[in-house]
């Protein structure tokens, strides 16, 4: 059975999700370890957290690989802590701690073609063109109602995503307003906002946004679905599980983590 080191593991998810689809000063790729290490298993995350790490040690992993990374800006000291909110550096030094390799996708993902029916094909609507141009793919899409429907709803729309993505945080904008054109892009689209208005669209499907520019939106008569930033993305775990199985490493060696925490809504529990 062919043995794969860090520097494999990240070379064949970089064939899938190119570096070059990454967004300007963008973190990403290799974040902690030694590509030279042999891979023992890997553990798949949402985020680089102090309890993913300790979870993926706990399943013998020794390599995390996640979409988001475990910092923006560089640590500016790597003291032992509980959180990254008390030393910046803390997940950083964990995960040395634990032998556990750090990699992360982040815009390589947001931006993949392959990645680009995230949003769309669980609730019956189709790629149509991307919101922006990117790279081999694009940041965010437009999209219609698939199987022959002219719009869906708004509130039919809402239900769709509460059913297939676990919950849905916010929405804005009349149940009954009619919904033919849907840009959609996961995370926090902030950067987005102007191409989703100057296209028009009848509704924005995405994480999650500031109140101004869900205001910005509404004032252009564009309705809003908030998903969550995580639960917008947590389908990100699947592709790069999918990603590492076709480039040949064990499936039985690949574990998928469950998020640490995550919100709730009254009424809903």
């Amino acid at each position: 059975m062919a043995r794969f080191c860090v520097g494999d593991i990240e070379a064949l998810l970089f064939a899938a999700f190119p570096a070059t689809d990454a967004l300007e000063d963008d973190r990403f790729g290799l974040l902690v370890g030694d590509r030279k290490t042999i891979v023992s298993r890997v553990a798949v995350s949402l985020d680089q957290t102090i309890p993913m790490i300790e979870a993926a040690a706990a399943q013998s992993c020794n390599l995390l690989v996640s979409h988001h990374p475990a910092f923006w800006m560089a640590p500016d000291s790597f003291l032992a802590a509980d959180s990254a909110a008390v030393s910046s550096g803390a997940v950083v030094l964990r995960a040395a701690q634990r032998g556990v390799a750090l990699l992360c996708l982040h815009t390589c993902l947001d931006c993949a073609p392959a990645a680009a029916s995230m949003l769309l094909e669980p609730v019956g609507l189709e790629f149509a063109l991307p919101l922006r141009a990117h790279g081999t793919g694009s940041l965010g899409q437009i999209a219609r109602p698939a199987k022959g429907r002219e719009f869906i709803t708004l509130g039919e729309l809402a239900a769709s995503y509460q059913q297939s993505f676990g919950g849905v945080a916010k929405v804005w904008g009349d149940p009954a307003k009619p919904v033919f054109t849907v840009a959609t892009c996961s995370g926090g689209a902030s950067e987005v906002v102007s191409e989703v208005i100057a296209a028009g669209v009848d509704c924005f499907v995405t994480g999650e946004l500031r109140h101004h520019e869900a205001l910005y939106l509404s004032d252009s008569n564009i309705a809003l679905i908030e998903l969550g930033h995580d639960l917008s993305e947590l389908p990100y775990r699947y592709y790069l599980r999918e990603s590492l199985v076709t480039g040949g490493f064990p499936a039985s060696d690949i574990v998928v983590l469950e998020p640490s925490a995550t919100w709730w809504q009254p009424g809903s529990e």
